[in-house]
């Protein structure tokens, strides 16, 4: 029996050492751009080197015979891009953040020189789009974290983009189906609709897998809101890996850097706090017992810095609500 055990320890030792290894399309973004000369003439085989600030994690490529790169499949963070050419000064630009499903060009123009001078630069705040067609708008973790959300439901922050409409439904708070609990309590959080489209006509994903039920087309799975890296909706023009609705609305968790982290949450509703209902006024009765209490928090950091991360988070709903038999 303890050798068994120990077969199993070192086998799940195994495959989260190789975790690392594993890169797939979901949840990721692309780093494209141009290396030329000062000419104007393309640089073909020049390295370039793209890092992730908070993990320290690279991937390399080399320019093609048109001074064109191409970097898929980048996890949502800030990025470093260096690129180097025997003959030229080194060339890095500092602080270029890429959101999911979001195609960043850098461009770089080299200068003749050696090895031992390096040209660095600063990204702008914000980088714009110009390789994709892809109509989106996402809401951020630190929006995410910022602003009120008395349901915590996270499909929520999709309605903070343009041309997202929710039903009337889904600014009910005090209701069963407040709670995302249940297929009615799941329909009710995802009762959007889209450049004038229906609601329970999209395509909702989570970190890449479309997540809906069968029912009302609505969110089958609800992911809490201190685990959400970025809300999406991508309204127009879809690239080949989405599909299936009126637009889709893509979910993001967050994943763990080189630095520990965590939060804590407590969201306390209690009657007293309430107005009385205008049913129960015309009938002459004070305030139903109505309490909610969540606690959720949330920890992230390196298992074995600059190769293997964690994150983890976690939500709990307490609630009571008192019903008068009329």
């Amino acid at each position: 029996m303890l050798v068994r055990q120990r077969t199993y320890l070192i086998a799940l030792c195994c495959a989260l050492l190789s975790v690392q290894g594993l890169k797939a399309q979901i949840r990721s973004g692309t780093a494209t751009g141009a290396v030329v000369d000062p000419s104007g003439a393309a640089v073909p085989d020049a390295e370039v080197t793209i890092k992730n600030i908070g993990t320290n994690i690279s991937n390399s490529t080399r320019t093609s015979s048109d001074g064109l790169y191409t970097l898929p499949y980048l996890e949502t963070g800030t990025y470093s891009i260096s690129i180097t050419k025997s003959g030229f000064e080194p060339f890095q630009v500092n602080g270029v953040h890429i959101e999911s499903s979001q195609s960043v060009r850098v461009d770089a123009s080299l200068r003749l020189g050696s090895t031992g001078v390096k040209l660095e630069v600063s990204a702008s705040a914000e980088q714009l789009q110009t390789d994709s067609s892809t109509v989106s708008g996402a809401t951020s973790s630190q929006v995410i974290d910022s602003i009120p959300n008395v349901t915590q439901n996270p499909l929520y922050y999709a309605g903070l983009q343009n041309g997202v409409q929710p039903r009337n439904n889904t600014s009910s708070s005090t209701s069963v189906g407040s709670f995302g609990i249940g297929v009615a309590g799941r329909a009710q959080f995802s009762a959007f609709g889209v450049n004038g489209g229906r609601a329970f006509e999209n395509d909702i994903q989570l970190d890449g897998l479309p997540i809906m039920g069968g029912g009302f087309n609505e969110a089958a799975i609800l992911p809490n809101t201190e685990g959400l890296q970025e809300v999406r909706v991508i309204n127009n023009n879809f690239t080949a890996e989405y599909g299936h609705g009126q637009s889709v609305i893509s979910l993001s968790t967050k994943s763990g850097t080189n630095q520990y982290h965590g939060e804590g949450t407590y969201l306390l509703r209690n009657e007293a706090l309430n107005a009385n209902t205008n049913s129960n006024n015309a009938n002459g009765l004070s305030r139903s017992a109505f309490k909610v209490n969540q606690f959720g928090g949330a920890v992230s950091g390196p298992i074995i810095k600059d190769k293997l991360f964690f994150f983890s988070s976690y939500h709990y709903l307490r609630f009571n609500q008192g019903q008068y038999n009329l």
